[in-house]
């Protein structure tokens, strides 16, 4: 069985000033957010109710053939919007030159 060995608070205090504990830290925090911002887009995409625009029009016809358009127009916005996307796109060059593409993101709008 192998040794233990002890606890030294120098040792301890030392690894905060090392850059390869740090490192690790970031590594599993940049990965940490990326499933969680992967996790928010899938739910925001396909369990979160849809907020619809609630628009109202009252046309007013007065004598004398003139008419008031009131129109009101209400939109609600959150204050972090995560909307997935995938575009296709082809593309041909006058050198004969044809191709076609895809690309797909996450545009995060705050």
């Amino acid at each position: 069985m192998a040794e233990n060995e002890r606890f030294s608070i120098l040792k301890f205090l030392g690894s905060f000033v090392q850059w390869l504990p740090w490192v690790k830290t970031a590594r599993y925090a940049i990965g940490i957010a990326a499933i969680g911002l992967i996790g928010l887009t899938i739910y925001k995409a396909f369990f979160m109710p849809t907020q619809t625009t609630k628009q109202e029009t009252h046309i007013i016809a007065q004598p004398g053939a003139q008419v008031t358009i009131d129109q009101k127009r209400e939109e609600k916005k959150s204050g972090l919007e995560v909307h997935p996307f995938v575009e296709g796109y082809g593309f041909a060059e006058s050198d004969d030159r044809k191709g076609v593409g895809a690309k797909a993101g996450v545009r995060v709008d705050f």
